[in-house]
């Protein structure tokens, strides 16, 4: 994953709560999807508007080892943002980190235009 990670300005804890996030992403990556999950919690714990570390709990529900595979297998994931981590995520994010999320989502997204939910 290539993106920067984010955690608030106000946490305590702030660089260690960071590297946590970071190792969330690692774990995730090398499919170990319980210590992923493990972190992500973590993080939770200590900055609940982690818009990141939920996230990554979405990624880890479907086994997602990285967040390209979003875009390339749509109709796999369709269901993915009906998620509350999704929903969560984009309760936190600011206006930059939703747009990276809306478009590693845009594929799974085009499923969804014309439903009504």
């Amino acid at each position: 994953m290539k993106r920067e990670l984010q955690v608030s300005e106000n946490c305590q804890n702030r660089e260690s709560i960071l590297n946590e996030l970071k190792l969330g992403y690692i774990n995730l990556e090398d499919g170990l999807f319980k210590l992923a999950e493990t972190n992500f919690d973590m993080v939770i714990l200590a900055d609940p508007s982690c818009a990141d570390a939920y996230f990554g709990l979405m990624l880890c529900k479907y086994k997602i080892r990285r967040e390209e595979a979003l875009k390339s297998n749509a109709t796999l994931y369709k269901d993915i943002v009906k998620l509350k981590e999704y929903e969560k995520a984009l309760e936190y994010a600011d206006e930059t980190k939703k747009a990276i999320y809306k478009n590693l989502l845009s594929e799974v997204l085009k499923l969804h235009e014309g439903d009504n939910y």
